[in-house]
């Protein structure tokens, strides 16, 4: 079972890998010093001109709400690796390539050390060894541990996909003493920064009560503020065209919001929010209600995907062989450049399942939810960095997907 709390959890896997046309579609480096983190105003984004029109934005940071924190129980303090009992005598060769220490490979693969299960063998690493860890060595080690999903903190860590500690934990609520720690176990994961060590890092808690408050921060996810630019110089028509897919929808909504924000004295902007559709209207920014565990099942990226558009959520797309059936029914293939609403699928490079999806907005932020468990909100991201969560080791590709209804090519 994966970390209950820790995100993204990956999603159910679309399988896709039958239907021809999908087929073919941490040295953690020097971190900026906590007085160097950039204010809001350094970190404001203005987008070029597009056919979405011009986008400002600028990131924010979410965390669950602590009742949600208080469901799930605490990590052992003491920390465990699992490996198969089959590949034990290669960790010995495994903990010199990452050149650990001697004395402490010697601790660690002591045979009474061990604890053998059936087909799992559990390794006991002693905290000093686990702080001596350069974060080269825990990225070498750790790559193998995620592996096996036995070994939930390293299968799914806690992501930072900025690659900035500091910027991730400079709004916390977190002890200074308790932050430095926590920033000596990180490690890099691809292109993103990542933390597997919630159990050791539990040795340093204060209790019970800031264990709570640490894993809160680990909930931490990065999402993005995003407004659309309108003043006399934008060209209206055009804006309307793309965010009404080519097709008028939502026609009726956009056209009036956007006129009238276009003659209030003043103002000269719109939040992203206003031009989505109804469901992602509401859940934007928002963490999953537990009553939508009465069907068993809380929504994923699928789900949030193919029913960006619905007004009522089908509730059929929790199933992803009916999630598969919708996609093939619906949906043709297209390459970049995108537009507004067309779903970018997350293909595996050996099968061609769909392990993620989003749905593009304009600018190349999409919409997005990285995992289907509760503690994964609805967000506005950046798809470099939804790449950073999936794409990390070059398991797959995006291909993206358009409804059969919308025009393939940019209308006049």
């Amino acid at each position: 079972m994966m970390a209950q709390f820790a995100v993204p959890e990956l999603d159910s896997p679309v399988a896709v890998s039958q239907n021809p046309v999908l087929i073919s579609q941490l040295a953690t480096g020097n971190a900026q010093a906590p007085d160097s983190v950039p204010k809001k105003s350094e970190r404001l984004a203005i987008s070029s001109p597009g056919p979405w029109g011009q986008i400002s934005s600028y990131p924010i940071f979410l965390e669950a709400p602590s009742f949600l924190i208080d469901r799930f129980p605490l990590p052992n303090s003491r920390p465990r690796w699992a490996f198969p009992t089959s590949r034990v005598e290669e960790l010995e060769d495994l903990f010199k390539v990452a050149e650990l220490d001697p004395e402490l490979r010697q601790v660690v693969l002591t045979p009474t050390a061990m604890v053998t299960e059936g087909e799992w063998t559990y390794l006991f690493p002693p905290l000093p060894m686990l702080e001596a860890m350069t974060s080269l060595q825990r990225e070498i080690v750790y790559a193998e541990l995620r592996k096996y999903q036995v070994n939930e903190y390293h299968f799914e860590p806690v992501l930072i996909t900025s690659g900035d500690a500091d910027e991730w934990f400079h709004s916390s609520q977190l002890r200074p003493e308790l932050i430095a720690k926590i920033k000596g176990f990180v490690y890099r994961r691809g292109d993103a920064l990542a933390i597997s060590d919630l159990p050791a890092l539990m040795n340093y808690v204060n209790g019970e009560a800031e264990g709570r408050e640490m894993l809160k921060a680990f909930t931490r996810t990065r999402s993005l503020i995003a407004r659309l630019i309108v003043n006399e110089k934008s060209d209206i028509s055009a804006i309307i065209n793309y965010w009404t897919t080519g097709l008028n929808l939502r026609r009726k909504d956009v056209e009036p919001l956007l006129q009238s924000v276009l003659n209030t004295e003043g103002i000269d902007s719109i939040d992203v929010v206003h031009m989505l559709p109804a469901l992602p209207r509401k859940l934007l920014l928002t963490y999953p209600d537990m009553g939508l565990a009465k069907d068993g099942i809380f929504p994923d990226c699928h789900w949030t995907s193919l029913n960006f558009f619905n007004y009522n959520p089908q509730g059929y797309l929790l199933d992803s062989r009916l999630a598969t059936t919708a996609v093939l029914e619906r949906f043709n293939a297209v390459e970049p450049p995108y537009k507004f609403g067309d779903i970018l699928f997350f293909l595996d490079s050996k099968n061609g399942d769909a392990f993620h999806s989003c749905v593009y907005v304009a600018d190349d932020i999409v919409f997005t939810k990285n995992g289907r468990n509760v503690l994964s909100p609805w967000i506005l991201s950046r798809l470099d960095d939804v790449k950073k969560v999936y794409l990390f080791d070059n398991n797959g590709r995006v291909q993206g997907f358009r409804n059969k209804q919308a025009p393939t090519l940019p209308s006049n």
